[in-house]
């Protein structure tokens, strides 16, 4: 009976990065191998500029600078919304799943570190968010301005509200990926983000201060910078105090993580 050798493939990193290419490759494929990515794509494309267009059709009637304006806000607050409940479905099983399946147990029987089988998913799948409901629909969004608005947002500041965008949406995605190590369930795991998400964008009109203590400020914030206003005072809190969590949110799932019993 002939024996079919198959070629293994090294493990690539050192010391507590052992590992990290071939994970980094194993999350990249279950996106871009695969239909995921284009399935995903469309969505946020229909779902975020879809919408635009709506809103457009009835901003026309106004003038150029105040519906280029309407637009622009509509993009961060609504759009974000929709992207940032997007990414804790997306990643509500990244690791509760692998938990629950035994395929955690099993790559962790290969020479990967579990720092790497958290850091992998939480670079991949930020990565690859950030292309899908960020970069394509900003890109699609300046042709849409121009058809509906006869105007473009300025460059920079667009790309600074960018830049708040996407840390509110890592946030989420840090805080699902910390969940996902000690919650059993991914009803629990997706509840709890969304709850959060939701009822923080709620609760910050008749409570402002609750705007700086977390990321719920942040697509107002974003919304501003993009359209080349001033930083309100003190809105360097949310944004410091957001990348502080994120990073806490980051450190919790590394701990958790490693003390997961398989």
């Amino acid at each position: 009976m002939a024996t079919v050798s198959v070629p293994l493939e090294p493990a690539r990193g050192r010391g507590w990065l052992t590992g990290f290419g071939n994970m980094v490759d194993k999350e990249y494929g279950s996106w871009w191998r695969t239909r995921r990515a284009l399935v995903h794509l469309f969505l946020w494309l229909l779902v975020i500029n879809g919408f635009l267009v709506l809103v457009g059709l009835d901003e026309g009637r106004r003038g150029p600078y105040a519906a280029l304006n309407e637009l622009i806000e509509v993009f961060f607050q609504v759009g974000g919304l929709w992207a940032n409940i997007g990414i804790i479905l997306a990643t509500q099983s990244s690791l509760l799943g692998e938990r629950q399946l035994g395929t955690a147990e099993w790559v962790l029987s290969k020479p990967v570190t579990r720092e790497v089988f958290v850091l992998s998913k939480l670079l991949v799948n930020g990565a690859t968010f950030v292309v899908l409901a960020v970069v394509v629909p900003s890109i699609v969004f300046f042709s849409q301005t121009l058809l509906h608005a006869y105007l473009q947002p300025s460059l920079g500041p667009f790309l600074l509200g960018l830049v708040l965008h996407v840390e509110y949406l890592l946030f989420y995605l840090a805080l699902t990926l910390a969940l996902g190590t000690f919650l059993r369930t991914r009803g629990a795991v997706s509840g709890t983000a969304i709850g959060l998400a939701i009822g923080g964008l709620i609760l910050v009109g008749p409570f402002p201060w609750l705007g700086m203590l977390g990321p719920f400020a942040l697509p107002s914030i974003a919304s501003i910078v993009a359209t080349g206003q001033p930083l309100p005072e003190g809105a360097w809190q949310p944004i410091l105090v957001t990348l502080l969590w994120s990073l806490l949110f980051v450190l919790f799932a590394l701990w958790r993580f490693d003390r997961e019993e398989f």
